[in-house]
This record gives structure tokens, sequence and C-alpha cells, in this order.
């Protein structure tokens, strides 16, 4: 009997823990494409949408964002506080370093790339094609344009 009952007990703590098992653990993030809400931003020179997959980029914290930047699109000479890691999810982008935009300095990063900008070091951007790029970083985070003509915020 004893043989019996340590049996189904076993049994019922199996059952009860496989549930578990399958569940997101606490803390899990879950984005998907489709969750994403593209919108453009004041900072950022137009044509150019950003969306948000985690945390909140002028908030102190780890965040990530996705910029889709259409074909042919420059990104004037900027800086931003926080060092900032750039993976291009779909398209071909070029960016440079430099208080500058000359294109001719700027490195071509395929699908697949990867490269990562210090924090407050002047640097340009051109997408080649439609471009997607994720930036992350450790907030709260800005972009400064190096000439105030380019601020998008205080231009014409």
């Amino acid at each position: 009997m004893l043989r019996l009952l340590r049996k189904l007990f076993l049994i019922a703590a199996a059952l009860s823990a496989a549930p578990l098992a399958q569940s997101e653990p606490e803390g899990a993030v879950n984005v998907l494409p489709g969750d994403l809400k593209w919108a453009f931003n004041a900072g950022v020179p137009r044509p150019i949408q950003l969306a948000t997959v985690y945390g909140n980029p002028g908030q102190p914290g780890p965040y990530v964002f996705r910029a889709r930047i259409p074909a042919g699109t420059p990104l004037p000479p900027h800086r931003h506080p926080d060092e900032r890691w750039v993976t291009v999810l779909a398209g071909t982008y070029r960016s440079g370093v430099g208080e500058h935009y000359d294109l001719d300095r700027a490195i071509e990063y395929p699908t697949g790339s990867f490269y990562v900008t210090p924090g407050n070091t002047p640097h340009f951007a051109y997408a080649v094609d439609d471009v997607i790029v994720q930036e992350q970083g450790n907030g709260p985070t800005g972009m400064d344009y190096v000439h105030r003509h380019d601020d998008p915020r205080t231009s014409k």
C-alpha cells in the first residue's frame, strides 16, 4: 500500500509540474513583428520611422528599438550619450564616423551585419536600399546633431 501511495504521489507531482516547465519564465518578453508600432519621431528626419522593441530609451536601463529607413535616406552627423549596438536586420546600410557627412569614409553593412558605436561619437548613415536596423543601448539616450541646421526639431 505504501508503495502504491508513493507511486501515485510521484505521478501527481510529475503531472502538476508539467505545465510549469512549458510556461514562460517570469520576466520573459516576446515581441512579434506584428506587435511593433512604427511611428515618426520629431528628433529623427522623415521618412525614418522607429518602433520600440524593449524598454524605454528615455529612461534609465536597457532598451531596444528598430529604425525603418527608406532607400536613399541620409542621416546627418549626430551623437548619442550611450554606446549603441547596431544590427542590420534588412537591407544595406552605410555608416561612418566623423562630424562631416562623407559617404566615401562610410562602411557598408549588408543584412546580418553588427557594429558598435561608442557613446558621444559623431557618426552619420545612409540607406543604400530599404533598411531595418535594430539598435540597443542603456538609457537614457538621446540624439544631438553635430550641425544645428540638420536637427529636424529646430530646422526650418
